[in-house]
């Protein structure tokens, strides 16, 4: 298979320099790229601004059949696939699935949890406030989930993890301990970024001597006795399986936070919304499969083209926190180059993933875009419901996308010339609900885990992650350390 990757890396280079002085507008216009939006019944993806032309898209298409992707995605989907570096199997599909295979037991009877949680929580929970101390994947996730359900709702939700402590005092100007609840979200539950506001929580409750703390704590983990050891009581503790990465877990229980102003529908419908983009990806043919084509494309722009970062940008207001979760999905997924068999990727793995919301960033960041030296991708994401009042993004996300790859020469005024040439894509989903947002995600997550075959890399550890933040930790705790490479003036005042 590693020579296989090779031999498909040096192709992808021949190809890139046959394409490389041509434009994507001469593509466009004379080589007829055959590349039709695909439609599901829940969104729509086009892909024909892309540097491309139809030899190299029958050759990107040939790859799945070369690293067997299909074995895979049946490994995938069956709970089989296995995290080899850390000798767990992977679960996430597992969450959403109606099967019955190993694990799906503890997944159900935590999915009957969340369900009763949610029916207690709106018949007879009175509080205003939830805290939830969370970071990484436990936070990223039901941030997005909270922002994309809208922020007119009785229960205001924050997010903490901050290790100054500001982001948590300033959301607890606006609690008070009679009606607040506090979730910690942590598959290990020693992140010390957790723990240390937890403890900081708890001070905070105990100067009220009324409220009974330990009835207002939750903890999520895969770790029960940890739990337990910091206060949580069975009976307010949720549960995950040790195999479910961080950055895959927005199908578990560590969205409930997210759910406290809706229902267990409104879960499921996320859930429905990932299983069925399991389903599409599982059978779709591999010209039709949008996975397998962004994954496709993005090896194709960062080895054969060059291109070494990839912007996201939404063009709904309800989007915004996406662009953030995607990119730790893709970058601690497949920011990696070596895998556990200590073979070295050929390929140049994913790019830096950044972004944001498309109108601000028009206004900002495009200059640079359309007038620097640097190319980018790109994936624009927007809502096309026929509703009036999304009606204006979405006509200018279309015509941003058309100045981002087609541009403009003007050869008396070389400043005013945009040079467009930044490859794009458009994922246009047709209604704002949580099972279009479901499916969108698994999508992108199918997406990293088949560009991790394709690179010959481990999706599913994080090494880099836990690594760096021991190298971190031993250099924080090792004054002569700091003191040995910083000035006085940097060293912490004491």
């Amino acid at each position: 298979m590693n020579k296989i990757r090779e031999k498909i890396q040096e192709n992808l280079i021949t190809l890139g320099e046959e394409i490389k002085n041509i434009h994507i507008s001469s593509l466009y216009n004379s080589y007829g790229l055959k590349a039709d939006p695909i439609e599901t019944d829940l969104l729509t993806y086009d892909f024909s601004k892309q540097r491309i032309n139809q030899k190299i898209l029958d050759y990107l298409l040939e790859i799945p059949n070369l690293i067997n992707l299909k074995e895979s995605l049946d490994l995938l989907f069956a709970g089989k696939v296995v995290n080899p570096s850390e000798h767990v199997s992977v679960s996430h599909t597992l969450y959403r699935s109606n099967s019955s295979i190993n694990n799906f037991e503890l997944i159900k009877l935590e999915r009957e949890r969340i369900r009763s949680f949610l029916e207690d929580n709106n018949i007879n929970q009175s509080y205003k406030n939830l805290i939830c101390i969370s970071i990484g994947g436990s936070r990223l996730g039901p941030e997005l989930l909270y922002e994309f359900q809208g922020l007119d709702v009785p229960k205001k939700i924050y997010f903490c993890s901050s290790y100054d402590f500001l982001e948590l005092k300033a959301a607890l100007l606006n609690c008070e301990q009679k009606d607040t609840v506090v979730f910690a979200c942590s598959k290990s539950f020693k992140t010390p970024e957790i723990l240390k506001n937890l403890d900081y929580v708890k001070s905070w409750f105990s100067q009220d001597t009324s409220i009974q703390f330990e009835e207002r704590l939750y903890g999520i983990s895969a770790d029960a006795s940890a739990m337990k050891a910091h206060g949580i009581k069975d009976t307010n503790q949720f549960l995950l399986l040790d195999s479910l990465g961080g950055r895959f877990s927005l199908w578990s229980a560590i969205s409930l936070p997210a759910f406290v102003n809706a229902d267990f529908e409104a879960y499921l419908d996320l859930l429905e919304g990932a299983r069925l983009a399991d389903e599409y990806t599982l059978e779709a043919t591999w010209e039709s499969n949008i996975s397998v084509l962004m994954a496709l494309l993005s090896v194709w722009n960062r080895n054969s083209l060059n291109i070494n970062n990839h912007g996201i940008f939404t063009y709904n207001y309800k989007l915004r926190s996406l662009t953030k979760y995607i990119g730790q999905l893709s970058m601690e997924s497949n920011g990696k180059s070596t895998n556990y068999e200590s073979y070295t990727s050929p390929f140049f793995t994913t790019p830096l993933v950044w972004g944001g919301d498309g109108i601000e960033s028009q206004h900002s960041t495009f200059q640079w875009l359309m007038q620097g030296k640097t190319e980018t991708s790109c994936d624009f994401i927007g809502i096309n419901d026929g509703n009036r009042d999304t009606l204006d993004s979405h006509e200018m996300l279309l015509s941003q996308v058309l100045a981002m790859t087609l541009g403009h020469q003007d050869k008396t005024n070389p400043y005013k010339t945009i040079r467009g040439n930044n490859p794009c894509s458009i994922l246009q989903l047709d209604t704002l609900d949580l099972k279009s947002l479901g499916f969108l995600l698994a999508l992108y997550e199918h997406k990293v885990f088949i560009e991790a075959l394709i690179l010959g890399v481990d999706s599913f550890d994080q090494w880099g992650v836990q690594l760096g933040k021991k190298l971190a930790l031993n250099a924080k705790s090792n004054k002569g350390f700091l003191q040995g490479f910083y000035s006085s003036l940097l060293l912490p005042k004491s």
